[in-house]
């Protein structure tokens, strides 16, 4: 594994593309640092540095693929565990620097404006938690590219798995912040008073109303008033145990996690900068524990089926 580790450096120290998909890690890191100025953190513009990595991955195993280096690695007798745990060492140690290519220039612009609002123990966990969801895309990546002989088509699965993933997660936070109760109101139309109709008359009136004219040509004017207000249950609310299990769903998936990290930098730094830092997001500290695990579930399954794959 070590060999194969070393060899995978000193190829990469001498790639084109690792240093071009370098570069655009940082360019994207600017690119969101100056996006962000205001405090919007929108997770959108984080996509970037993951589609960087999955490019690089996918087209960096598509090569040794064609140039059959994977394949002469098995012959002259490295076992297929070891190439592809060297494959994900070495993967996940470019997703993490391409990361810190993209959180180093957004640090520095963001330094003296709204990151000094934020917690130390805020950017403390979201900076932990983007380098391991960065460590979990590298991982899924470089199975899916593993698995996928053919040059270009593990960088089509791993794009086509982005905005999936992306997809969901969006869909799965839209139903799991739906409230347990919504309020319903009643409203009856009663006559307006002539000051009212003055008001109307003269254009200075606030507010909604209608009219109706009888039979003798007389007009009525009319305004509506709240007469009851009442909470029902919501029939979008999803109930235990399916919210649980969704829960822990939106939870492994990096988007879901995303979502999360970005609406608590945008609540201390915007809207309550003085408040008590996960009071209101207190999944943010078990997001590194399901990120470990995502890491675990992903490099299992791969190493199972790579080693049932028949290299040609």
């Amino acid at each position: 594994m070590r060999k194969c580790l070393s060899a995978e450096i000193y190829r990469c120290r001498r790639s084109t593309l690792f240093w071009l998909m370098l570069l655009a890690s940082v360019l994207a890191g600017v690119f969101y640092g100056i996006v962000s100025m205001s405090g919007s953190f929108e997770d959108i513009f984080v996509v970037p540095l993951f589609v960087i990595s999955a490019a690089f991955i996918s087209l960096n195993t598509g090569r040794e693929y064609t140039d059959n280096t994977i394949r002469n690695k098995i012959i002259i007798g490295a076992p297929k565990t070891a190439v592809l745990l060297s494959k994900l060492v070495f993967d996940v140690g470019t997703g993490v620097l391409f990361c810190a290519a993209f959180l180093a220039p957004c640090a520095i612009i963001l330094s003296f404006g709204v990151l000094s609002k934020l917690p130390a123990s805020v950017l403390c966990w979201t900076l932990t938690g983007l380098v391991l969801l960065s460590v979990v895309w590298a991982v899924l990546f470089t199975v899916v590219s593993m698995l996928t002989s053919a040059k270009g088509v593990g960088g089509i699965i791993n794009f086509v798995v982005i905005i999936a993933v992306m997809l969901l997660a969006y869909q799965l936070e839209s139903i799991l912040r739906q409230p347990e109760f919504i309020n319903t109101t009643e409203h009856s139309m009663v006559q307006m008073t002539p000051e009212e109709v003055k008001q109307i008359q003269e254009g200075t009136y606030q507010g909604s109303y209608s009219d109706a004219t009888d039979e003798n040509g007389q007009v009525t004017y009319y305004k509506p008033v709240l007469t009851n207000t009442e909470q029902k249950p919501n029939p979008k609310y999803v109930k235990q145990p399916l919210r649980g299990i969704l829960t822990h769903l939106d939870s492994m998936l990096p988007n879901g996690q995303m979502n999360e990290y970005v609406s608590c930098l945008y609540h201390h730094a915007v809207v309550a900068s003085e408040a008590e830092p996960f009071d209101d997001y207190p999944r943010l500290k078990t997001f590194p524990l399901y990120s470990c695990l995502d890491i675990l579930l992903l490099s299992g399954v791969g190493l199972i089926l790579f080693r049932k794959k028949e290299i040609r």
